[in-house]
């Protein structure tokens, strides 16, 4: 074959190639978006297993998703119009709080695709029945060491997310989640609802919460692509003074930085942790202690914390 009848066709198929994995990143999107569906979930985090029923309905309420422990701790989730109500029946105990970058249901995809590539590469990888659907498989690599991987199995028809495994830069499985079932639906599901809360405790998280134009906090190295997506301060709920949290992100990982002043009769905290896919490190930082975590490599989470400086006045 000639060399430049070669190269055409090789340039074809990289663009064909190219359409196809835009064709899915965008199914994935609009059907995470649009959908409205109920089924259960397995989630696996090292040796714990926990199993949820989720409904999710999009209707002129906008979307919405509620969640229901069936295993475990008693527990219902609803998140809606930016905020997520937590009740633990158990304990009498209704949480509220806003919906955060750092805290998604399933892995979301960023908007901006172009940066996107800049830090994963994604591969189509084959076809595998999942919940009794035909799934198409999507590798999400990234480029170096600061964030984690994902292999995802799209709904063959629909394109909702039936599996994700999360993976470590060597490819080590560290947290999956997959639906035993999950039924597609014309309507949105009926809301489960908790309505015996007349005697419980509520804590409203972000009551007191104020957003913050700018960072109390330097962090002088970043991963490539990391920016600060939020940050707010809010009164501590023990101890004295505020919290501070920011949350950097690539638009697909995420890591928060909490900041808390330090308890005149304690010693500070210093290590490092780790509870399936989230890596935690604390350290003091002045009259502050820091605790940087997220669901990322320990490398990402040490840069940031070690290159943490408080800014001038601040």
């Amino acid at each position: 074959m000639p060399f430049w009848l070669f190269a055409c066709l090789s340039i074809v198929s990289l663009s064909l190639h190219a359409e196809e994995l835009d064709h899915w990143l965008e199914k994935m999107q609009q059907a995470t978006m649009h959908s409205n569906y109920e089924g259960t979930l397995i989630i696996r985090q090292d040796d714990h297993m926990q199993t949820l029923r989720v409904r999710h309905g999009m209707d002129d309420r906008g979307m919405w998703e509620t969640l229901d422990s069936l295993n475990g701790e008693a527990r219902k989730i609803t998140r809606a119009n930016g905020r997520v109500i937590t009740v633990f029946p158990e304990r009498k105990l209704l949480t509220i709080s806003r919906y955060s970058l750092s805290s998604p249901m399933h892995p979301q995809l960023p908007n901006d695709r172009e940066k996107f590539r800049q830090y994963y590469r994604l591969k189509l990888a084959g076809q595998e029945r999942i919940a009794d659907k035909l799934a198409r498989i999507l590798d999400v690599t990234p480029v170096d060491q600061y964030r984690y991987g994902y292999r995802f199995w799209l709904a063959e028809n629909s394109g909702l997310l039936l599996k994700c495994d999360l993976k470590e830069p060597d490819g080590n499985i560290i947290e999956q989640l997959m639906y035993s079932s999950l039924t597609q639906l014309d309507q949105p599901p009926p809301q489960s609802r908790f309505d015996d809360d007349k005697d419980f405790h509520v804590i409203n998280m972000d009551e007191k919460r104020v957003d913050l134009p700018s960072s109390p906090v330097k962090i002088a190295r970043l991963p490539a692509g990391f920016e600060l997506m939020q940050a707010s301060r809010q009164p501590a709920i023990h101890g004295k003074g505020d919290v501070y949290h920011l949350v950097y992100s690539d638009g697909m990982a995420s890591v928060s930085i909490f900041m808390q002043q330090k308890a005149a009769n304690k010693a500070a905290l210093e290590g490092q942790s780790r509870m399936g896919a989230v890596n935690v490190m604390v350290r003091p930082l002045g009259e502050y202690q820091l605790t940087v975590m997220g669901e990322v490599p320990m490398a990402t989470i040490e840069m940031m914390a070690q290159s943490a400086s408080l800014k001038a006045n601040d």
